[in-house]
């Protein structure tokens, strides 16, 4: 019995592995997607759609980002981060990704490394990206501080990293938007345990705050009709706007 316990639990951790970390959040986001997407006639709702999908409206935050020469995203999943920047912000810098698996869907343009950030090093010298950038990876580890020193390490000095997490607020959530729906998440963050963790690997924090897009608030008034048509998880936009599901911080290397 305890040998057919071990080799489920083995199995469940190399399920766990072998998953991109930003596939589900990407999928919480087609609830809107059909409706969204038959509205998307003008490159600045275009755009507002990534952003929303993909939660990087904040970006603009980073001082450096249109500027930066390298930019890496962690758990970079099918570069959805990566081709927002590219498209919208800086189509000049070098861009990599690092993941515990290629996606099949990741763009040619992103210079990809397999990479276990737990158990791992990254691959890249000292002082090597101008920007890192890292979107629902850190709720999903069980060393969190291992991330963070190496996240330090390979940035230049003055470099940004930009981490956005769920919120804690995300546990009182019903359905498959509850933190706990996802099987491999680990532990949701506060901005005060964001921060200590920060400060801990040697970050200097520049920004710590909850995702409330104010662009949702657009959405409020068809809630109702959404609802009809996709289900009461629409009901989540209300949600956001006044908790924050997720939660941000831009910290830089000092």
């Amino acid at each position: 019995m305890q040998i057919f316990v071990g080799i489920c639990y083995i199995a469940t951790q190399m399920n766990k592995k072998q998953k991109g970390y930003q596939d589900h959040i990407v999928s919480e986001h087609k609830v809107f997607e059909s409706f969204l997407k038959s509205k998307i006639k003008f490159n600045r709702i275009q755009k507002f759609y990534q952003g929303i999908k993909v939660r990087i409206i904040n970006l603009n935050l980073i001082p450096n980002i249109k500027s930066a020469k390298k930019i890496l995203d962690i758990g970079c999943g099918e570069a959805e981060t990566l081709k927002f920047i590219r498209q919208h912000i800086n189509s000049d810098a070098e861009f990599y990704g690092v993941d515990l698996e290629k996606n099949k869907n990741l763009p040619p343009f992103v210079n990809f490394y397999e990479v276990d950030i737990e158990e791992q090093k990254l691959p890249f010298e000292d002082d090597y990206f101008d920007i890192v950038i890292s979107t629902f990876l850190l709720e999903h580890l069980q060393n969190p501080q291992q991330f963070f020193f190496e996240t330090n390490r390979v940035l230049k000095k003055a470099g940004h990293f930009y981490c956005v997490t769920e919120n804690y607020t995300s546990v009182f959530l019903p359905g498959r938007f509850n933190f706990f729906s996802d099987p491999t998440h680990v532990r949701p963050w506060t901005k005060k345990s964001l921060k200590a963790l920060a400060e801990m690997s040697g970050f200097k924090v520049l920004k710590i705050g909850h995702f409330r897009p104010v662009e949702y608030f657009l959405l409020i008034p068809f809630v109702p009709i959404l609802s009809l048509i996709f289900g009461s998880e629409c009901f989540i936009v209300i949600y956001e706007v006044f908790f924050g599901k997720s939660i941000y911080c831009l910290l830089r290397k000092p």
